[in-house]
């Protein structure tokens, strides 16, 4: 008899924070692709020469996942976040929605804290989260 090697995935969502473990836990490129899946729910900005919510997050993805100075890890959280954000996108008057946005935007700001101030991520969430925030409705 031969020995089997479970190769589930287990998945828990607990109060926005994603727990995977088990073989195959979610890679970031799993992430990544649920994020812009996503992301791509919304809406084309209704300007075409000003970035809308959905440029925004898109912007942001990318330069979370370019990011050097963060660890597999703080990505992961940080892609989660922005997802999170892309789900506020879709009904941001929503108050649940908007306290969860607001926690959202605290862990990223609390994420880019510990990178040096030359990083990219720095810059770029310098510009990106108060237009993500004003655009979501986020105080």
């Amino acid at each position: 008899m031969s020995d089997q090697i479970d190769q589930s995935r287990k998945i828990e969502i607990t109060g926005g924070t994603v727990n995977a473990s088990g073989a195959g836990a979610l890679s970031l490129g799993d992430i990544s692709g649920t994020v812009a899946n996503t992301i791509n729910q919304l809406s084309d900005s209704a300007k075409p020469d000003e970035p809308g919510i959905k440029e925004l997050l898109t912007e942001l993805q990318t330069a979370i996942e370019a990011e050097t100075d963060l660890s597999d890890d703080d990505k992961a959280e940080a892609l989660d976040q922005v997802k999170t954000l892309a789900e506020v996108g879709k009904n941001p008057q929503e108050s649940t929605m908007q306290k969860t946005g607001k926690t959202a935007m605290k862990i990223l700001k609390g994420t880019i804290a510990g990178l040096p101030s030359a990083a990219t991520l720095v810059e770029a969430c310098s510009k990106l989260l108060p237009a993500i925030a004003s655009l979501l409705l986020l105080p």
